[in-house]
């Protein structure tokens, strides 16, 4: 089964991913990570250098990839999901989860993170929280349509094993 993790940046989705796998021995892969890796620069080097309408075409390119792969976790970017029609091809290939933050818990954990994050990398600390609710508020559109739905306090193994189980093929 090809499993796909989204939401908004920091919400845990890599950690999760990597947690899942490895419960599970699940191969898993960070779709950022995979971007990086087949260009040779890093997300804000692509962002910097070629704009964020070049990336996403890139990010599209490399998550069509995956749909010929069988038996992953993919953990994706934020803004995967919002762009072109990767939501709905996600849930056609596969199985989305969906990891829910609120604006309060996104900013406390990317606070430290910002300079890796190019999209909130020049956003002040006091407007970082209302910043990422209006962001989050753009994409909740495209979040809703994943198949499941963790908010932060119900994230767990046993959840995903609730989930994977569902889709197990007898």
């Amino acid at each position: 089964m090809r499993y796909f993790i989204i939401g908004f940046m920091g919400s845990g989705k890599t950690y999760w991913a990597q947690q899942w796998g490895g419960a599970f021995h699940i191969p898993v892969y960070d779709l950022d990570a995979e971007i990086e890796k087949a260009t040779g620069k890093t997300i804000p080097d692509i962002f910097k250098q070629e704009g964020e309408d070049a990336f996403r075409k890139t990010e599209r390119n490399m998550l069509r990839s995956f749909f010929e792969k069988e038996n992953f976790i993919l953990s994706c970017g934020g803004g995967t999901p919002c762009f072109f029609n990767n939501m709905n091809e996600m849930n056609e290939a596969g199985v989305t989860i969906y990891l829910k933050s609120t604006p309060h818990q996104l900013a406390e954990r990317l606070r430290t993170e910002k300079e890796t994050r190019p999209l909130i990398k020049d956003v002040s600390d006091d407007l970082l929280e209302e910043f990422i609710e209006q962001k989050l508020n753009s994409h909740v559109d495209c979040y809703s349509k994943a198949m499941y739905h963790l908010p932060v306090s119900y994230i767990s193994n046993e959840n995903f094993d609730r989930i994977k189980f569902r889709h197990e093929k007898p």
